[in-house]
């Protein structure tokens, strides 16, 4: 008579919950689809001021949601100047007491689910500051999940010099206590792995095969050219320069007029006239993936060259990327040839890579995809294998199993979704 293995019960430490309008909420929500809903529970500690969608087919999961301590560095509080000082003195505070509250919060929350594995989504200083401990105090796995270098976050926070060597040396030992960890690529994953000797699995954001849609043999117009630009814009330099290349050429190229399609919650930066920018506002992904393959000849990825983003265009991953690669259209990629999407793409052929910062760069890759209809057909075609070879749900599902330490046999068939 054979044992039957003990059932799991995840628990989900992370600041944005399963959701459909924020990138990282929409990503969680398709790992969370990959388990049974009486799996998992969820310990959201969320900024107050976002607004998330839940999901309705998410609806099932338990979940409780707490205030996030503010991670932005302030000089300024309630009206009175504290200095460089005095924000490094509130946030010494801050590393002291708040975390406390959280972790014993998330514990007695653990265990009234009975959670037998923690899946912490390591995003901020705060979450770095209570994954390790509301692990111990439950006494289960840590399996950890890194969406971007927290280097970045806490420059973005504008955090002080000693608190920042505090978290990342912190951010070090929690990954070296790790039983797991999820990686926003190839590189993060094989980095994590040799760096901390945690077992690592790089697990991106990927799409329902059935939304591929059929690359097109050449450019949707004879008089125009539409280049797509989906998500943040983070690249906020190189976006810049794009633009700049396009006034400088009198938004032509040769003879056809080019306007920017793009989608998102703002306006891009930057000064585009009218009649060269369509802002199609925020879209379901379905719907982005649609209006990109019938709307958009090629779809636009900036990545940053500036030095102090080194790190994060090394580690991370665009999930603008699959969304591209689904759509069936040729990519315009312009970032560093050290960065991970630049390899990836590299590699699969799936992109024209303008791998300088100026203008001219881009401007000259975006006419090579124009003018070259050879070219520009074979680099559509292999975006649609590289979708299907890397980006699609099964291939997702494995890996999300395979993190959480679902050991051996099928992954599963949560939500109707089959592995092959």
């Amino acid at each position: 008579m054979t044992r039957e293995a003990p059932r799991k019960r995840i628990l989900l430490l992370t600041d944005i919950p399963p959701c459909s309008n924020l990138t990282a909420g929409i990503v969680t929500a398709q790992m969370c689809r990959f388990l049974p809903k009486d799996e998992l529970a969820i310990f959201c500690v969320m900024n107050p001021h976002l607004r998330p969608m839940l999901c309705d087919d998410l609806a099932g999961i338990e979940m409780k949601t707490v205030r996030k301590p503010t991670e932005l560095q302030r000089r300024v509080l309630r009206g009175i100047r504290v200095g460089r000082a005095g924000a490094a003195a509130i946030e010494a505070m801050k590393r002291i007491a708040l975390p406390r509250r959280l972790i014993r919060q998330a514990i007695a929350y653990g265990r009234a689910v009975g959670a037998t594995d923690l899946w912490a989504i390591l995003q901020g200083q705060t979450m770095v500051r209570i994954a390790a401990p509301v692990a111990r105090g439950l006494g289960v796995p840590l399996r950890v999940h890194v969406w971007d270098p927290l280097r970045w976050w806490l420059d973005a926070h504008g955090v002080d010099p000693v608190n920042r060597r505090l978290d990342l040396a912190l951010f070090d030992r929690t990954l070296q206590q790790a039983a797991s960890c999820a990686a926003a690529s190839i590189p993060m994953a094989r980095h994590y792995e040799e760096t901390y000797g945690v077992p690592s699995t790089a697990v991106i954001a990927s799409i329902d095969p059935a939304l591929a849609q059929a690359p097109p043999p050449k450019l949707i117009s004879d008089d125009s050219v539409v280049i797509g630009m989906v998500g943040q814009f983070y690249a906020s330099e190189e976006w810049a320069q794009l633009v700049t290349a396009l006034k400088i050429a009198k938004w032509r190229v040769g003879e056809r007029k080019v306007v920017l399609m793009t989608f998102g919650h703002e306006r891009p930066p930057n000064d585009v006239p009218d009649e060269h920018l369509r802002f199609m506002g925020w879209m379901d992904q379905p719907e982005v993936i649609r209006t990109l393959a019938e709307h958009c000849d090629i779809a636009y990825c900036p990545y940053p060259f500036a030095e102090r983003m080194a790190e994060v265009s090394r580690l991370s991953f665009p999930s603008k990327v699959p969304t591209y690669l689904a759509a069936g259209r040729p990519i315009l990629f312009h970032g560093p040839s050290y960065s991970a999407p630049y390899a990836y793409l590299n590699e699969r052929g799936a992109a024209y890579l303008c791998r300088d910062l100026y203008p001219s760069a881009v401007y000259n890759g975006l006419a090579h995809l124009i003018e070259d209809s050879t070219l520009y057909e074979a680099t559509a075609l292999a975006a649609r294998g590289a979708f299907l070879a890397d980006f699609t749900l099964p291939r997702m599902e494995r890996a999300v199993r395979r993190f959480l330490g679902y050991e051996g046999g099928k992954a599963g068939q949560a939500h109707g979704l089959e592995v092959v």
